[in-house]
């Protein structure tokens, strides 16, 4: 009779899986057809830069990569680290290109190294470029769903975990700010988040799951060695988003604290047979298995250039490509963080300080004791407050992840619930504030405290881009449908987020279709969380009302 039930709810789940794909494949197909509408739009200056890219990687030597700019006749030159290089040699030097390029279809000139004042691209060479970019957006649609379905077990009772699971994917993978950024802006956001979302799904399936003390008897190595097995690919994928965008370099710190306190500490029983404490032990042999799988994928997309004759000016030159601090605190187009506000404090002082209406005195006195404008900080000091900013989150990273190896120990794992509305503070409000109701919180996966991370980033980083919000968003999508809170808050980020990337489609051309896009996603976004969340009373995380009316 167990058997039976067994298999008759394998075959029920198998029906279900299969009904979620059902839904969101026309979805899809959609969505990549909007994309494939959008080829002959807008594209910004990145568009010159990719295609830069890929005439370095298909004409030059591995040597000159990081070197070439035309004798200064081009300002596209590679910045992005050796991983996105050789991407971008793939793209430049395959089968495929190789054939359009000889057929006659690819016009010589898309792929070839072009001073900035003579580099308009043909149509198909549009096309061309554009392709790659919805092709890598299949990276997006799996991350999307490996996260969707790595999720699906924390969403609260009486909501229906198939439709929250393909809520999850549909929001992910038919984001307006995707859209704009890459199918129109052109970059290459998509394929990087969809790598993001895979390293963080493996991780939350390397954390225990809700289990009796008799199945931890039975299966407890098992299980464990599963467990690390996760959080190794995690790692890995993490470490090759490194190598391939260097950005992501600000939530490095988060995923190290949590694996190093989940995976290279072991649970054990106290001395005494009947205690219930667990008390931690750090395993050698994990951490340096892990160090191992994270400086392979980090540093081999490095390993070409370490043997080049010149191997340290290679190094030099790169980390000089990645990091110019030259370009100054804040992009041109300012991103709506700290340091866009401190300075335009800085502008509106000097200008109330100039009014003919203040006295010289206090004119002379506020200039002695303080620069007006403000000086930029140096990037060192914003480095330090950026991990000032980050501590909340590292510390409840490894406060919950020494939680879960006792509760996993003990034979019992309670998930609490996530309380998202801290990361709106995050943005809108004090990082005081902030940190309190953090510090007093712990949470049993790392999405949370990943959000937090980003919003960290995106607040105190240094020449942030305001595409960099995608960072918050992106993973704050999968926590939409685990609560009412976690939907509010989803929807006001988003809501301020993506309008903050209308500016990047600054031509009257775009106005309707970006507000067309961004209208529409919201709308079904708060339409289907809604429905999912707040149509049953049942549906409880907390004390808060139940009457339905617009909850957002």
């Amino acid at each position: 009779m167990t058997v039976a039930s067994s298999l008759s709810s394998r075959a029920s789940s198998s029906r279900t899986n299969t009904l979620a794909v059902t839904k969101i494949l026309p979805i899809l197909l959609l969505i990549t057809a909007v994309k494939f509408l959008l080829i002959p739009s807008y594209f910004s200056t990145d568009f010159d830069v990719h295609r830069n890219w890929l005439a370095i990687t298909r004409h030059l030597p591995l040597s000159s990569w990081y070197f070439e700019d035309l004798q200064g006749r081009t300002v596209h030159t590679l910045d992005y680290p050796p991983g996105f290089a050789w991407f971008e040699y793939f793209l430049s030097n395959n089968f495929v290109t190789t054939s359009l390029v000889g057929s006659g279809w690819l016009d010589d000139k898309c792929l070839d190294l072009l001073p900035d004042d003579d580099n308009v691209p043909s149509e198909r060479c549009v096309t061309f470029q554009r392709c790659t970019v919805i092709l890598s957006d299949v990276i997006l649609f799996f991350g999307a769903y490996f996260v969707a379905r790595s999720t699906n077990l924390n969403v609260p009772k009486g909501v229906d975990v198939e439709e929250a699971s393909a809520l999850t994917f549909l929001l992910i993978a038919t984001n307006p700010g995707l859209i704009v950024l890459d199918h129109i802006h052109f970059q290459y956001n998509g394929m990087l988040l969809g790598l993001l979302l895979c390293s963080v799904a493996c991780i939350i399936r390397g954390a225990p799951k809700d289990t009796t003390a008799v199945q931890v008897k039975n299966s407890n190595e098992r299980r464990a060695a599963s467990n690390q097995m996760w959080e190794l690919s995690g790692a890995a994928l993490f470490a090759l988003l490194l190598a391939m965008k260097h950005l992501y370099v600000t939530l490095a710190p988060l995923f190290f604290v949590h694996l190093l306190r989940h995976h290279c500490f072991v649970a054990k029983k106290g001395r005494e047979e009947e205690s219930s404490s667990a008390v931690l032990h750090f395993s050698f042999t994990r951490f340096v298995l892990l160090a191992a799988v994270t400086l392979v994928c980090l540093l081999g997309p490095f390993l070409p250039f370490f043997v080049q004759q010149n191997a340290w000016g290679q190094i030099e030159q790169i980390l000089k490509r990645l990091f110019p601090f030259g370009r100054g605190l804040v992009h041109d187009y300012w991103a709506a963080n700290v340091w866009a506000l401190y300075l335009f404090a800085g502008r509106v002082s000097s200008y109330i300080i100039r009014m003919p209406f203040v006295p010289e005195s206090i004119r002379k006195i506020v200039e002695s004791f303080s620069q007006v404008p403000f000086s930029e900080p140096p990037p060192h000091f914003v480095a330090l407050c950026l991990l000032i900013g980050l501590a909340p989150a590292l510390i409840c990273a490894w406060k919950a992840a020494g939680a879960e190896l006792g509760c996993q120990l003990k034979g019992s794992l309670k998930v609490n619930p996530w309380a998202g509305s801290f990361f709106m503070y995050a943005v809108c409000f004090s990082f005081l504030e902030f940190s309190l109701v953090l510090l007093r919180t712990w949470f049993s996966f790392p999405r949370p405290k990943k959000v937090f991370s980003s919003f960290s980033a995106f607040m105190l980083g240094y020449h942030v881009h305001e595409k960099a919000i995608m960072t918050a968003i992106i993973p704050l999508t999968s926590l939409a449908t685990t609560s009412r809170e976690n939907a509010r808050l989803f929807i006001r980020t988003s809501m301020f987020g993506l309008f903050g990337l209308f500016p990047l489609l600054f031509r009257p051309d775009e106005l309707l279709m970006k507000s067309f896009l961004y209208l529409t996603w919201m709308l079904f976004a708060i339409y289907r969380l809604e429905s999912l969340l707040f149509k049953d009373s049942r549906i409880l995380f907390c004390k808060e009302s139940t009457s339905y009316q617009s909850h957002f």
